[in-house]
């Protein structure tokens, strides 16, 4: 179903991929037939849209005002075809989801599945990312949903709800410091420490704590994957540092133990960000999911708090 000249579609396929010949794949048609429709669309337009550079295509300043264009005129197809859809009873589409790698454990693999179960004919498409990164590919038009830790948002993104977990250290099951019911980073310290790199938000959000601290000595090991981390402490490599959301199979099996992070009797708050595009409409089958999405954070951060009911919001 096109609505639109194949020029726009051609270019959306450009601006994702960054180049003719990876468009054409996507379009399933030849880069000759890509480079004409973008000449054209370059000659109607009366400037170039793209540049080339050592990353391939990019767009220049008059493309970038035209991909927001196509975005919202794309997106607003896909909500017109949700509509007529629903007319008959039934959704079809495909929700796009760019997440931090918490969610994958257990969050997102049952939200899909349930909605999947309702509604055969909506696809998902889910790519993990760190939470810029996130922020960064829903503001291009590459994702429906965003869900990162909370940062400074843009402004054609909307914020849609914020959760909010506790940061912990999560132990093996038979490690000295799974018999406490709550943890100091000094106390983790005296052991192998399993640190997160720079592009994950715990490692932002553990530097002012590491900062106070007089010494502090090498980690054992460093990472940027969540599920390698926790993987490497239920196997008692070390003390690594997540919220609960990320490690709940290991913890049912009594794998890993997580324990609240405590800072000068305070807790250490992870926030959590659900977003989407300010200006748009979602279509019926993206907004079911969404509102499911909100509704499941919220009751594990109604879980986790009548688990610590001592902590004060």
């Amino acid at each position: 179903m096109r609505f639109h000249s194949p020029a726009i579609q051609y270019f959306h396929a450009v601006r994702r991929t960054g180049s003719i010949r990876a468009a054409a794949r996507l379009l399933n048609v030849a880069s000759s037939a890509v480079s004409r429709q973008i000449l054209k669309l370059e000659q109607e337009v009366g400037s170039p849209l793209f540049e080339r550079n050592a990353r391939g295509l990019t767009l220049t300043t008059v493309g970038e005002m035209l991909a927001r264009h196509v975005m919202n005129v794309l997106q607003d197809l896909d909500r017109f075809r949700s509509d007529v859809a629903s007319l008959s009873g039934t959704w079809h589409g495909t929700v796009s989801i760019a997440c931090i790698e918490s969610l994958t454990e257990s969050v997102l693999p049952d939200l899909i599945a349930s909605h999947r179960g309702r509604a055969r004919r909506v696809s998902f498409t889910t790519e993990v990312k760190g939470s810029s990164d996130v922020l960064e590919a829903l503001s291009r038009g590459e994702a429906d949903i965003g869900i990162a830790m909370a940062l400074r948002h843009p402004p054609d993104l909307r914020q849609v709800a914020l959760k909010r977990f506790r940061l912990g250290a999560v132990v093996a099951g038979d490690h000295p410091l799974a018999r406490g019911k709550t943890v100091t980073l000094t106390q983790c310290l005296a052991f192998p420490v399993i640190h997160a790199l720079p592009e994950l938000s715990i490692y932002h959000l553990l530097q002012p704590l590491i900062a106070q601290l007089s010494e502090t000595p090498e980690p054992a090991i460093q990472a940027n994957s969540i599920d390698l981390m926790r993987e490497l402490a239920a196997r008692g490599v070390g003390v690594a540092f997540q919220t609960q959301l990320g490690i709940g199979r290991l913890s049912r099996d009594s794998r890993l133990v997580f324990l609240p992070l405590d800072n000068a009797g305070s807790p250490v708050w992870s926030d959590l960000g659900i977003y989407v595009r300010a200006e748009r409409t979602l279509p019926a089958y993206t907004e079911s999911f969404l509102q499911e999405l909100v509704r499941e954070l919220g009751e594990r951060e109604r879980r986790e708090n009548a688990a610590y009911p001592q902590v004060a919001r």
